[in-house]
């Protein structure tokens, strides 16, 4: 069973298509990624899987399940969590109720408690700040805070939209370090990432999208051994 399956999706903003064609077919225990220039459509393929970008033709499926313009709240009954690209937290609630979010689906104390005490685990700053306006945090606090918040739910898909951008280079060390941790424990993971080297050194599989198109898909050595796409998406190594 496919862990995310597109069949002939087209989509965009308006009058505006972005997606042309896309059919992905994304295979469960592995970690995948989604590179290419700025503008290809990488953050509105992670959208519209997630039902926040109307798909204008095609289907989606989550482990076989119809999600093709489903409202986001079903794509995350399925398993599927996003972070979006920035973080985004709400500013004047607290650290803990910005966690809390992300488990909204969720009644469960004793789960809730364990969900914590793996955020806090991960970024022990959290738990030191747990009762302070998420607002009043540095950068790379929030972007701690919009990890943790997809990780509340346990879900079993995480798609994680470029979640290094924007930060200072030891936060991006941090940040990897979290996903590789998350890639041992068996996480299934859709990244899109413009710190290509990075990421390539974590994913297993490889979608390049140029233009709103797929121009490559395959293991992370298949794309290492094709010269021109690596020179062409990724540049050449000094």
């Amino acid at each position: 069973m496919s862990l995310v399956d597109l069949e002939s999706v087209d989509a965009g903003y308006g009058e505006n298509q972005v997606l042309h064609d896309i059919n992905l077919d994304i295979e469960p225990d592995r970690v995948n990624c989604i590179i290419g220039p700025n503008g290809s459509g990488k953050s509105t393929l992670l959208k519209t899987i997630c039902g926040l970008v109307e798909v204008w033709d095609g289907s989606i499926r989550i482990r076989d399940h119809d999600v093709t313009n489903a409202h986001p709240r079903n794509v995350i009954e399925q398993g599927a969590v996003m972070l979006p690209q920035s973080g985004n937290v709400f500013p004047e609630m607290t650290v803990q109720e910005n966690l809390r979010i992300g488990a909204f689906l969720v009644d469960d104390t004793k789960f809730l408690k364990n969900q914590y005490g793996t955020v806090f685990e991960m970024f022990p700053v959290l738990e030191e700040k747990r009762n302070q306006r998420a607002g009043e945090l540095s950068g790379g606090q929030q972007m701690m805070v919009a990890f943790g918040r997809a990780l509340m739910s346990d879900p079993e898909i995480l798609l994680l939209d470029e979640p290094s951008a924007g930060l200072a280079p030891d936060l991006v060390d941090l940040v990897f370090e979290q996903v590789a941790r998350l890639k041992e424990e068996g996480r299934d993971m859709i990244i899109i990432e413009q710190n290509i080297r990075k990421v390539l050194d974590i994913a297993e599989y490889v979608y390049v999208l140029d233009q709103g198109s797929v121009v490559f898909e395959g293991w992370t050595d298949e794309l290492r051994n094709e010269g021109d796409i690596m020179k062409m998406y990724i540049g050449e190594r000094h």
